[in-house]
């Protein structure tokens, strides 16, 4: 108990040094609301009623203006709002954290910014295979080779049926074999093992591109079939 003596005035002290600095702040409100409304009433007597209000009005203007910035002071300073008031009331510590906030528990922040782990044994999404196209024995496909290096003659950058080609004359002979089947037909490309081009140079992508976007051929790559 006897320890407790200096404690618990410890606490009073600090709580009547709290109150009377808020009372002192909430007196200033009243001075300084009553010197700004008899600036104010001075002003409006001497621009706007040519100084024929009675110094009664004038008076009561000064009252009224010290007292609601008093009260506006108080509201302040004694208020119970998120912020704790002026001076950290509302249940708040020192650092101005409140108490009865949820964003700022240390548990709850922590519990609400930890991940949770995956779970291994959940299932996981299926994911569809690439599918190529399913050549059936009906279906016509165009072997195309594409030659490079001392393969090519003159123009004649490419192969069909063991024989060299240019581009039209293989686009000719392409159209011809389409033209003269209902069944679905395919440009299969191929290169030899040597002199091999690469699959985006010119002569391969004119070829492929013209196949799928003019004529509406499907075209099977090498080791993708």
């Amino acid at each position: 108990m006897v320890a407790l003596v200096p404690l618990l005035g410890v606490g009073l002290m600090e709580k009547v040094a709290a109150l009377a600095i808020k009372c002192l702040a909430v007196g200033g409100g009243f001075l300084a609301g009553y010197a700004l409304g008899g600036a104010v009433a001075w002003a409006l007597d001497k621009w706007v009623f040519a100084k024929k209000s009675p110094d009664a009005l004038k008076k009561a203007f000064r009252l009224v203006t010290g007292v609601a910035l008093a009260i506006v002071v108080a509201l302040v300073v004694f208020g119970e709002g998120s912020g704790g008031g002026l001076f950290g009331g509302g249940g708040g510590d020192a650092t101005g954290k409140g108490k009865g906030s949820d964003a700022t528990d240390p548990a709850k922040t922590e519990k609400s910014t930890t991940s949770t782990p995956p779970d291994p044994n959940a299932p996981q999404p299926k994911i569809d295979p690439v599918k190529t196209p399913e050549v059936k024995p009906t279906d016509v496909v165009i072997r195309v080779t594409f030659l490079g290096g001392s393969d090519v003659t003159g123009d004649r950058y490419y192969q069909l049926d063991d024989e060299p080609k240019t581009f039209d004359e293989l686009k000719a002979a392409i159209t011809k074999r389409k033209e003269s089947t209902t069944q679905k037909v395919y440009l299969a490309v191929q290169f030899p093992t040597k002199n091999r081009i690469a699959e985006d140079s010119l002569n391969v992508t004119q070829v492929t591109d013209w196949a799928r976007n003019s004529m509406g051929i499907e075209v099977l790559w090498p080791g993708k079939r």
